[in-house]
């Protein structure tokens, strides 16, 4: 269990900063703060400690002035303070791109439930990325097996024959890959078991990606994970980091859509999965989406763990549908049931000074909660009668004098003076308590907002990305084999797409000054073409156009070179006998074992 570590003064806050600004940090930080006024937070900070152990640093310091001093001395925007918490990941880079430490609010006790949740998740992601896995001593670990009972959203329950299940955290096995695509309940697993957080590490069982991906040929549709995306150029994940570092294939604008007025970031999403056709097989992965028909067999993604589930699965809208009319949190806590909120009491106006031109005998004595005894010869004197700090005697009896008349009416100013101080106060406190009703229904109102504004994100994220699926699918699709014409004769056939893509990529006032030549297929060209694998018949056809049309060398891609008659560096170039000179152009770039065309 990990020490908390209490932030009391403002000397250990500039230290806390200091630490995090500094170099000397060698696994994540957490700082949960104290909302003001309260003496606990709603971040369940002993969870905390429990959960993360020795694989992050945890701190607590209360909302004021030293929380204050602590965010002066921090970049903008990466503070902590008012009841919320944070985890710091290793190094700096967390300054410049605060996704990678967002702050988890909490505002109530069911606010503290999920913070402490998403706190927890966000150490183990930043430890698991730190590598402190693999630094963690293997004495404290004993090997164990089992049966997974239980998934849920982020854990899985682990049968090893103790009292207590073990379980396997999503975030310290595997980077980005959902607990539900790790294990299945029935599913037998085995690894080394921590007694102290009664966690089984399962990542020395990880399938590496040689032995995983060897299923995979060249021409298989696959599944990929999107990485990253920028306007012409994506990263898509064929297979994560276990023992072995992910296996990642780049993607062109040109793989994925001919349109050159589209961009990558109109067609996909980092974190979308998306298919995808293998051209070129490991160590050096290559792949194109450009020519996928929507009702091609996809091959199933491998798991990651033996007997598991795979790792990636197909997105159908109707799996990930938001419904419209459900709120994706629950309504904002009602001040009154919140602990440490109570509502201010509602004041009750207060009774009137009675008016200066009526005559006033004596001061009026304050009312009792009781009657009083009927033998009693008059009523206990009320403390209002009487100055703050000036003892009164008792009541003379019957035959005493008369007081002075001026004393009389120098107590009667006092009491006016008072019940004017105690009006004014009175109206004072009405005020304020009004103000803070009034904060406090526009909290309530801002979170009900903030409810509303993250359900409404959430379905136009969703909906985005089945725009972006199907804009794909309009761009990477090939038109229905119904309507492809059929040739008897195979040249006859080529002749036709090389003819469509001139068509096609020549304006219609550019044709004259373009026109397509005559050209001569060699012998053996359609047989090797029909042998070739991973590129299709189209994409050849394309950048024969480009070839005979005299595009080709402009284009960088292609690298159009003189051929040599053998493989060196000095070799003459090849010639046929009536001079013509031969040459070679690359039908793929970037790929290893690139096709050409000579």
């Amino acid at each position: 269990m990990s020490r908390i570590q209490r932030i009391d003064d403002e000397a250990s806050a500039a230290a806390l900063a200091g630490l995090l600004n500094g170099t000397t940090r060698t696994r994540p930080t957490v700082v949960v703060t104290i909302p003001s006024g309260q003496s606990d937070p709603w971040i369940d900070v002993d969870r905390v400690a429990s959960e993360t152990g020795d694989l992050a640093d945890l701190f607590l310091m209360p909302t004021s002035s030293i929380s204050w001093g602590f965010s002066n001395r921090m970049a903008e925007g990466t503070q902590v303070y008012g009841g919320a918490g944070r985890v710091y990941p290793i190094g700096h880079g967390w300054t410049t791109d605060r996704r990678t430490s967002p702050l988890r609010f909490a505002y109530s006790r069911e606010d503290g439930e999920r913070a402490t949740e998403q706190l927890i998740s966000d150490a183990f992601r930043m430890a698991f990325a730190a590598g402190l896995l693999e630094r963690r001593p293997a004495r404290t670990l004993r090997p164990v097996e089992g049966e997974v009972k239980w998934v849920d959203a982020r854990r899985a329950l682990v049968d090893v024959g103790m009292q207590m299940p073990a379980t396997i955290a999503e975030e310290l096995t595997s980077e980005d890959v959902p607990i539900s695509r790790l294990v299945a309940p029935g599913q037998r697993v085995a690894g080394l078991y921590d007694a102290d957080t009664r966690r089984i590490d399962v990542t020395a069982n990880l399938r590496p990606a040689a032995e995983a991906l060897r299923a995979y040929r060249v021409g298989d549709v696959v599944l990929a994970k999107v990485r990253a995306v920028g306007d012409e150029r994506a990263e898509l994940v064929l297979y994560p980091r276990t023992t072995t570092p992910a296996v990642v294939a780049d993607v062109r604008r040109v793989d994925v859509t001919g349109n050159p007025l589209d961009r990558l970031r109109m067609l996909m999403s980092v974190g979308e999965t998306v298919a995808v056709r293998v051209i070129s097989a490991g160590p050096d992965w290559s792949v194109v989406m450009n020519d996928i028909d929507d009702d091609e067999p996809i091959v199933a993604a491998p798991a990651l763990l033996g007997g598991g589930p795979p790792w990636l699965a197909e997105e159908f809208d109707e799996v990930e549908a938001v419904d419209a009319g459900a709120s994706p949190l629950p309504p904002a806590p009602s001040p009154q049931s919140a602990p440490g909120h109570p509502r201010p009491p509602v004041s009750r106006a207060p009774a009137p000074a009675p008016d200066a031109s009526e005559p006033v005998a004596a001061p009026a004595p304050a009312p009792a909660s009781a009657p009083a005894p009927a033998s009693a010869p008059a009523p206990r004197p009320s403390p209002a009668m009487f100055g703050r700090a000036v003892p009164q005697p008792a009541a003379a009896p019957a035959s005493a004098p008369a007081p002075d008349a001026g004393s009389t009416r120098d107590l009667l100013l006092r009491i006016d003076a008072l019940r004017a101080e105690l009006k004014r106060a009175t109206d004072e406190r009405d005020a304020l308590a009004d103000g803070v009703r009034a904060v406090e229904d526009e909290r309530d109102q801002l979170r009900a907002m903030l409810a509303d504004a993250e359900h409404r994100a959430a379905g136009a994220e969703h909906d985005l990305r089945n725009a972006r699926a199907r804009l794909r699918k309009t761009r990477t699709a090939k038109a229905p084999s119904a309507r492809t014409p059929v040739f008897a004769d195979p040249e006859e056939g080529f002749r036709y797409l090389v003819l469509t893509s001139w068509a096609t990529r020549t304006l219609p006032g550019e044709q004259a000054q373009r026109p397509l030549p005559e050209f001569v297929l060699g012998a053996g060209f359609l047989d090797t073409l029909a042998a070739l694998e991973g590129i299709s018949a189209e994409k050849v056809a394309d950048v024969v156009f480009e070839i005979v049309t005299d595009l080709a060398p402009s284009i960088a891609g292609r690298k159009v070179h003189h051929r040599r008659t053998g493989p060196g560096g000095d070799d003459p170039y090849l010639a046929r006998g009536d001079g013509a000179a031969a040459y070679r152009a690359n039908l793929q770039t970037n790929a290893a074992s690139a096709r050409r065309i000579h």
